[in-house]
């Protein structure tokens, strides 16, 4: 792993409790600090109290779902560039358009790997022309 992304936080949305503790303990183990929500509206939440270098996320979600998550971070200045990860049991080829269009960064099919996920989300942040936004006021 990067040494330059150890301590790097990253947000897990998922409305499933076992794949967000999967998640986080992928991450983890890899030198992440790891926050959760389990839903978009949770998420804006803890990107108003904390910054985040990626956010990954579910597509199907109660309340906010993926898209309406990763929309509304890219209409917001400060979240503009941050990088999205979205993970979905489905991979067809509309959700998959559909997240690219609203600005996800990377599209996955669960279930995921530690190995995959990792290296797609160094892969998107090390691209990202921001390490660390503000959170949002």
């Amino acid at each position: 792993m990067d040494e330059g992304k150890l301590g790097s936080v990253i947000l897990v949305v998922d409305d499933c409790r076992m794949t967000r503790r999967l998640l986080s303990m992928y991450l983890r183990e890899a030198g992440y600090e790891v926050l959760m929500a389990e839903n978009g509206l949770e998420a804006l939440e803890q990107l108003g109290r904390e910054s985040c270098a990626a956010v990954i996320t579910d597509l199907n979600m109660p309340q906010m779902d993926g898209i309406e998550l990763t929309q509304s971070l890219k209409e917001h200045p400060v979240y503009r560039d941050l990088p999205i990860l979205m993970l979905t049991t489905q991979g067809e080829e509309r959700e998959r358009k559909s997240g690219l269009e609203a600005g996800v960064s990377v599209f996955l099919t669960k279930p995921i790997s530690q190995e995959l996920l990792l290296k797609e989300l160094i892969r998107v942040v090390s691209s990202s022309s921001q390490t660390n936004p503000m959170p949002i006021a």
